[in-house]
């Protein structure tokens, strides 16, 4: 079974757009401060719009391939090269994913359990259910996102009693000043990662409904990155939370009722954990498929797949083992993801959609 359907493709939208704005939303606090949740409302109707204008392109055009939009749209050499950067990009996830789950778990849980050591049993095992057929990971990623969007409700009510909104208030104290700007690009790099499932575009089945579930899931992203920008700023304060590498997870800590029930860390631990490997999962998967482009055959994508996965626990064992250089990757990978996963992509895809507007008038 190798095709899929518009549900399940949701469900890819969801487990690639929600980790990385949640788990270190410093990345861009640190720049917008206070009004940083209105910097993630206009990235995302921004973001919003840019997928919508991508589907709605490939279901006007009929064309769902992505290598065959990007060569139609610049030519098949530069096209290669464009594909090229986005498996480059696909490789920082990778990095990424692995980074921050080892990082966050060993910052703020499992402080005397070195990175090197959680990053064996996130890493490795996985590779059995990369190497399998795409239902595996379809299975894995709605079993996944349901789980954690239950656990995301209950940390919402458990969290609730400790928020004061008023500290989202007032909007643009100091005027529009161009950190704002900043971190609207940084967001809009994060958010970039819902771009990871366009090599999945070219699986999907009867896609008559396929612009319906794509906004259901944007929406359902949009809404979870809202309220949580919005949950760490009325419960620290952007001062405070700016101090924290991952706030979420002191959030969780704050929980306690009658005294002794203290669970909060417990559904953040299933998102975090959950969100990462299925991010991982679904960046791997799309990075074989993309490869699988440029002529390479199951015997060699076997065994690339066992070199980046050795490759990304090498990387994110130096990235990680130190915070500030992986706060350092993290800025970095927002500008990367910006440019890769959105810029190039609407370059792409505009241009294919002019062309193929032309063709037809002719």
């Amino acid at each position: 079974m190798d095709k899929i359907n518009t549900k399940h493709f949701a469900f890819l939208l969801l487990a690639t757009g929600i980790v990385s704005l949640k788990t270190y939303p410093g990345v861009f606090m640190r720049d917008a401060g206070r009004d940083s949740w209105i910097a993630v409302t206009v990235a995302s109707v921004l973001i919003f719009a840019f997928y919508i204008f991508i589907i709605s392109t490939c279901k006007k055009t009929e064309v769902y391939n992505m290598r065959e939009i990007y060569e139609k749209a610049v030519g098949k050499r530069l096209g290669d090269i464009f594909i090229a950067l986005f498996i480059v990009n696909l490789f920082a996830t990778l990095i990424e994913c692995v980074s921050a789950e080892a990082n966050s778990m060993h910052t703020n849980m499992l402080l005397e359990t070195p990175t090197w050591y959680l990053m064996i049993f996130f890493v490795f095992p996985i590779i059995y259910t990369i190497r399998k057929e795409i239902v595996s990971i379809i299975t894995v990623t709605v079993i996944g996102i349901i789980l954690i969007m239950m656990a995301g409700i209950n940390l919402g009510i458990l969290t609730a009693r400790y928020k004061d909104w008023s500290l989202l208030f007032p909007i643009f104290k100091d005027g529009l000043k161009f950190n704002f700007f900043v971190a609207l690009a940084k967001i809009l790099g994060l958010y970039g990662s819902v771009s990871i499932t366009l090599p999945y575009l070219i699986r999907v089945r009867n896609r008559k409904s396929i612009i319906k579930h794509v906004i259901i899931a944007l929406l359902i992203i949009i809404q979870m990155e809202i309220v949580s920008t919005t949950g760490v700023i009325t419960t620290f304060g952007t001062v405070l939370a700016n101090t924290m590498p991952y706030p979420k997870l002191i959030q969780t800590q704050q929980v306690s009722y009658f005294r002794f029930l203290e669970f909060g860390e417990l559904y953040v631990m299933l998102q975090i954990l959950g969100g990462w490997m299925l991010k991982y999962l679904i960046s791997f998967y799309a990075m074989l498929s993309l490869l699988k482009g440029f002529g390479l055959k199951r015997k060699h994508l076997i065994w690339i797949t066992y070199i980046v996965s050795l490759a990304a626990y090498i990387s994110s064992y130096f990235i990680a083992d130190n915070l500030f250089r992986l706060f350092t990757f993290f800025n970095i990978y927002s500008y990367l993801s910006l440019f890769n996963f959105i810029i190039i992509p609407l370059i792409m895809f505009t241009i294919f959609a002019l062309k193929q507007s032309s063709s037809t008038q002719n």
